[in-house]
């Protein structure tokens, strides 16, 4: 039932018609207030609406508006499109809402009546359906991964790296014990990601219980990425994966891989001792993105497999990296002190929960019955001894000195990506009860962090990092608002010269009213 509303506003009375409703998402009644107009003082009616009508909303545009426009250039939408349809535009929202706010799933429909005029259909425990219907759809998964990968196009290479996504949940059957790289001590499920070359943008992810290994994974993602298309592989590996027995099978499954080789192993060590003084040369000097750097070739052998190590040293890495240690060291020292008291088992405790393996560096010793740190001057000088250099092992020997630089720079861009797959998409911790939310929430992370390579490679081509960071482009595009009138016509607010200068920065049409 309608009724009318009163409501006074400085010397003019604003008439409204408000009608009752109830809300199945919300479960509560709500209520719909329709603007009728300035109350006539002689009759008592609602006075004709100035021409164009009035304001009836006012919602954040511009970050919205950016990640669309990026979203529709690299073909993602069309993508989605053609293989959830309708839902196209949820997934969509979802994953820029992942982007923009980092913030848990369940205050998405709070963000989404921010940013559109229709909103409805996604509460909480709707949403909760939708992420398992997404999981239980396996094949329309499969699809959407083949035509994005196949979009992609001209992959010349491509990058795999591993996290682990640990889980309190003891009904999802993909979660095991396995090697954490968090060391929390839960199940977990481990998530492979491909990151095609040169488009520079996640084609596709894999998911496989905890206590696989790693290197155990390379042939069935290797057989399962020919039938995407993508014959042509390079793996970009992380340290874990040095060890003789992984890289003779690496070797004899004929993928070419590169991976950092651990300093504190005997072959990093033997290779420094017998190369330093030749990599020092000025001879071996060269500039990488603004760096300068040292480098050195060498052909060595793990066992039975013949590799060529590139060997690096840069000199303002190693200055960070000391200015890092003595930091860390002073930090923890201060911390320990204010624990007077402690015995030594204890003080020890401490020192690996606050820093892992920092109590190598230290002697506990007890002075008047408290026990004192005391800094092993060997054990520290040897970790110095080591800042500044990287090794990098391969078994293709055409791989140059630059090459090989980019290549783990952009394993690092996937290190950040996981990251923030981790620490914003899915808080820490997989909140999940079941293998159809798992594989949904997975899923739409991945949508995520597509959008967000997008965003970070536009920045990166226009070198805008100098200035901006990811979030600082966001919250200022977020100005950038859009009214909505009640004769259904738009008008944006004022777009100002930073709005105007990302924009045309990142290649994006300048918005218009409608």
């Amino acid at each position: 039932m309608a009724y009318l509303v009163e409501q006074k506003v400085g010397n003019h009375v604003y008439l409204y018609e408000v009608e009752s409703y109830w809300d199945p998402d919300k479960k509560q009644p709500r209520q719909r207030r329709k603007y009728l107009g300035r109350k006539d003082p002689e009759t008592g009616q609602p006075q004709p609406a100035r021409r164009g009508g009035w304001p009836r909303a006012s919602r954040d545009f511009g970050h919205v508006y950016l990640l669309e426009e990026l979203s529709r250039r690299a073909g993602l939408t069309d993508v989605l499109t053609a293989v959830y349809g309708d839902e196209a535009g949820l997934l969509l929202d979802l994953a820029m809402y992942q982007v923009a706010e980092a913030k848990p799933l369940y205050l998405f429909q709070s963000w989404r009546e921010g940013v559109r005029s229709e909103a409805g259909g996604a509460s909480s425990q709707r949403l909760s359906e939708w992420v398992r219907s997404w999981g239980r759809r396996s094949g329309e998964r499969e699809q959407f991964l083949r035509q994005w990968a196949a979009r992609a196009g001209g992959v010349e290479g491509v990058v795999f790296d591993v996290t682990s996504l640990s889980s309190y949940s003891r009904l999802v059957d993909l979660l095991e014990w396995g090697y954490n790289r968090d060391g929390d001590g839960l199940p977990q499920v481990n998530v492979g990601l491909v990151y095609g070359q040169p488009a520079n943008v996640p084609i596709a992810y894999r998911v496989w219980p905890g206590s696989v290994p790693d290197v155990s994974s390379l042939d069935l993602t290797a057989t399962l990425l020919a039938e995407y298309g993508l014959a042509r592989l390079a793996f970009v590996l992380d340290r874990g994966f040095y060890s003789a027995a992984n890289l003779a099978r690496l070797a004899g499954s004929q993928h070419r891989f590169l991976l950092p080789l651990p300093l504190t192993t005997k072959l990093a060590r033997q290779l420094l001792a017998a190369h330093r003084k030749a990599l020092a040369s000025p001879e071996r000097a060269f500039r990488f993105q603004e760096r300068s750097q040292y480098h050195l070739r060498v052909e060595t052998a793990v066992g039975s497999v013949p590799l060529t190590a590139h060997l690096f040293y840069d000199g303002r890495r190693k200055a960070d990296e000391e200015a890092r240690l003595i930091g860390r060291l002073v930090e923890l020292e201060r911390r320990a002190a204010e624990h007077k008291g402690r015995r030594r088992a204890a003080v020890a405790r401490f020192l690996n929960q606050s820093w892992r393996g920092s109590r190598r560096l230290y002697t506990l010793t007890l002075d008047r019955g408290e026990v004192v740190l005391r800094r092993k001057s060997k054990a520290i000088s040897r970790l110095i001894n080591r800042m500044g250099y990287v090794i990098h092992l391969t078994n293709d020997a055409a791989r140059e000195r630059d090459e090989v630089l980019r290549l783990y720079a952009r394993r690092d861009r996937v290190e950040k990506l996981f990251d923030v797959l981790k620490n914003e998409l899915i808080e820490g911790r997989l909140r999940v009860s079941s293998r159809e939310a798992l594989e949904g929430r997975l899923f739409l992370a991945f949508l995520a962090l597509v959008l967000h390579s997008l965003l970070d490679n536009a920045m990166r081509d226009r070198e805008l990092y100098k200035q901006w960071s990811v979030a600082e482009v966001l919250a200022e595009l977020k100005k950038l608002r859009r009214i909505e009138m009640s004769s259904g016509r738009t008008y944006l607010t004022e777009i100002t010269k930073k709005q105007r200068t990302l924009f045309e920065k990142l290649n994006i049409p300048i918005p218009k009213s409608t």
